[in-house]
């Protein structure tokens, strides 16, 4: 059958009202005249309202939406729609039509039946639309510097200490944006070190490690929409992290008798021409760690940090403690890892390391990021760890899923008798 007789029985509002009634498909088949796949199809794909009420005489109707800020519109009308129609209909949804690639497309089935198509995809190279920070990295770390820390003697001791800086994304307007993330740091920097002198009353600890577990920065070009949530440039994101980093050593650091850094890099550190990848090595998720490492080099009292930072590599390692402890990411086994769940595909990926003779598939603890949700599970010869994040959370990530994280720290001890333990996420 034509197209143009199944776009009238979709108009025709008794074939509506027997799709939504009792009839069985054969009997209104029968009824129609049409096939009964054709009504089952109807049937099981109900059409969602999602045009505006300025556009009358809607008969049938189906949309769809990306994350990228793209969006069309399909309808059934009396009238073929006009570039009026697709601007009033982008502007219904809150954002500005001029600031959209917009085509509209009608087809006539008869003198007043069309079929109607409208589409709308954001333009490259906008005017941002938030307003951007200025943030002084120099400032900044005199105003978190100005607060006065007592004085500690140097812990010593086999046990470690971790904790893991991972998923700020500094530059992300959400949540509060990028001040609200600098007050979470802080003040997990604070909850730190009350840890760190409790734990230490009853532990031999002589050694912190800190994670930097990537997607330390926003990023500005890793999807099309992205500048939509940027309250920073990326000179300003490279900027803040090196200050915040710098502030974790200086209030941390002292503390211990040995500090190792440990930075994976993430997706959102990628550098990228045309929304490609330029390298594995070109990432400012490790560059703002290499930088912090410079600083550090040249204070007197910062000379016992040292620095295990990702080149190409997948992920850093180091042992402590007795153990293995290794830190990637969590990007690497997102897509190209078989397995039914993030920790399937963790284990997947864990065991091609090992497979491989890499190193990291020797790891005792392996602690991951990327996904935002603490998540644990013990694999026998390795225990996986699953970071909260720090950023301010994703509204898309929540109306996409229904799942939602609560931002936080890991942190934990290890000791050459036990691996993992005395766990807290600082919130």
């Amino acid at each position: 059958m034509s197209n143009e007789f199944h776009a009238k029985m979709l108009a025709n509002p008794q074939f509506q009202a027997d799709l939504a009634g009792d009839l069985s498909s054969r009997k209104m088949a029968n009824k129609w005249g049409v096939g009964r796949t054709f009504v089952q199809n109807h049937r099981s794909q109900p059409q969602p309202d999602f045009v505006t009420p300025t556009q009358p005489n809607l008969r049938a109707s189906t949309s769809q939406q990306s994350s990228d800020g793209s969006r069309t519109v399909e309808a059934i009308r009396d009238r073929p729609v006009t570039l009026t129609d697709a601007r009033e209909w982008i502007a219904a949804s809150g954002d500005n039509p001029d600031d959209f690639e917009i085509s509209i497309r009608s087809i006539a089935y008869g003198m007043d039946m069309f079929s109607n198509r409208m589409s709308a995809t954001p333009k490259k190279g906008l005017k941002h639309p938030v307003e951007m920070l200025d943030v002084d990295p120099i400032e900044l770390l005199k105003q978190l510097r100005s607060t006065p820390t007592m004085a500690v003697a140097k812990r010593s001791g086999e046990s470690a200490f971790v904790l893991s800086i991972n998923d700020t994304q500094f530059g992300k307007v959400e949540g509060g944006g990028t001040p609200a993330t600098i007050a979470r740091v802080e003040k997990y920097v604070r909850m730190a070190r009350e840890r760190i002198l409790h734990l230490t009353e009853n532990h031999s600890i002589g050694t912190l490690v800190i994670l930097g577990g990537g997607d330390i920065v926003e990023g500005c070009t890793i999807y099309p929409n992205q500048s939509y949530s940027l309250d920073l440039d990326r000179r300003s994101q490279i900027n803040t992290a090196v200050a915040m980093i710098l502030h974790v050593i200086d209030s941390l650091a002292p503390m211990f008798e040995k500090v190792v850094v440990l930075a994976a890099r993430g997706n959102h550190g990628e550098n990228r021409i045309n929304g490609n990848r330029t390298t594995l090595h070109d990432n400012d998720d490790t560059l703002v760690f290499e930088i912090a490492e410079t600083a550090t080099k040249r204070d007197p009292q910062l000379q016992h940090v040292q620095y295990i930072i990702a080149d190409d590599e997948a992920g850093v390692w180091v042992d402590v403690a007795g153990w293995r402890l290794a830190t990637t990411h969590g990007d690497v086994y997102g897509k190209g890892v078989a397995g039914a769940s993030i920790d399937k595909k963790a284990q997947n990926w864990y065991k091609n390391m090992a497979m491989g003779r890499d190193d990291l598939g020797r790891a005792d603890v392996l602690i991951t990021h990327h996904y935002h949700h603490d998540k644990m599970s013990d694999w026998g010869a390795c225990l996986w760890r699953q970071t909260p994040a720090l950023d301010g959370g994703s509204e898309y990530f929540r109306q996409s899923t229904g799942e939602f994280s609560k931002p936080g720290m890991l942190t934990f001890v290890m000791s050459p008798e036990r691996r993992y333990f005395a766990e807290e996420v600082l919130r």
